[in-house]
């Protein structure tokens, strides 16, 4: 019996399934001996499933109308020279395409993205929104519950469907070409100190079509100086 119902197993089915396999081959067991066998040669394992998201609706991708309304959030990886794999979280303000955070790591768990927003946000504002795939550091209970306690939205793409995180998308790219392909990195501090130069020259110096030639910290204070004028037009009035 023992060798039939190790035969019957071979694709993982459940015991059910099993059962009506030695049924269709000619046995004639009872369905309570077949089960202690099965329990006594292990195979009473647990499967794990497959975690359903829930639905996610399709929300528009528009560029918000100032800073800190909507952040964008993804992951990219690459390896050391010796062959160990990192992760860099990147966290783009989607008004002005400035990097707000970039954070690279072994390992990043949620609650490690957790401590790498807290601090984007003591250096540059709360935003009212994020937005994000649907990865497991993503969805974790850590970060609903925290999205709840700050009154921040949280915002996630439709499965399979990168573009309708285009921004950040976008800086992936940006970023692969100029650091993670251009460089063979000894160790993490040195793609820590490489990666904070790119992100000074890219906020500061380098110029996006997209925001008229302007690079984010200009086209930021020219958001500012703006709303700045309005409110004292406001005032005079």
């Amino acid at each position: 019996m023992e060798k039939a119902i190790r035969d019957a197993t071979e694709f993982g089915d459940r015991f059910d399934k099993i059962y009506q396999r030695l049924r269709k081959a000619g046995y004639t067991w009872n369905h309570k001996k077949v089960y202690r066998v099965y329990r006594k040669i292990h195979f009473n394992k647990r499967c794990r499933l497959k975690k359903r998201l829930p639905q996610r609706v399709k929300v528009p991708l528009e560029a918000p109308e100032k800073p800190n309304l909507t952040w964008s959030m993804d992951f990219v990886s690459d390896k050391t020279e010796s062959g160990r794999t990192f992760r860099v979280l990147n966290i783009i303000d989607d008004c002005n395409r400035e990097a707000v955070a970039q954070e690279a790591y072994m390992s990043i768990t949620a609650e490690r993205v957790l401590t790498i927003l807290e601090d984007a946000i003591s250096s540059n504002g709360k935003p009212d929104c994020i937005r994000t795939d649907n990865g497991p550091e993503f969805i974790s209970d850590k970060l609903k519950i925290w999205c709840l306690a700050n009154g921040v939205e949280h915002k996630f793409t439709q499965p399979v469907k990168p573009t309708q995180n285009s921004y950040i998308e976008r800086f992936n790219g940006s970023y692969r070409r100029a650091i993670l392909d251009a460089y063979i990195f000894r160790n993490l501090d040195e793609v820590r100190e490489i990666t904070e130069r790119w992100r000074y020259d890219y906020n500061y110096n380098r110029p996006h079509e997209a925001l008229g030639n302007m690079t984010p910290i200009e086209y930021k204070q020219k958001i500012l100086n703006k709303n700045t004028n309005f409110d004292v037009n406001l005032l005079t009035v």
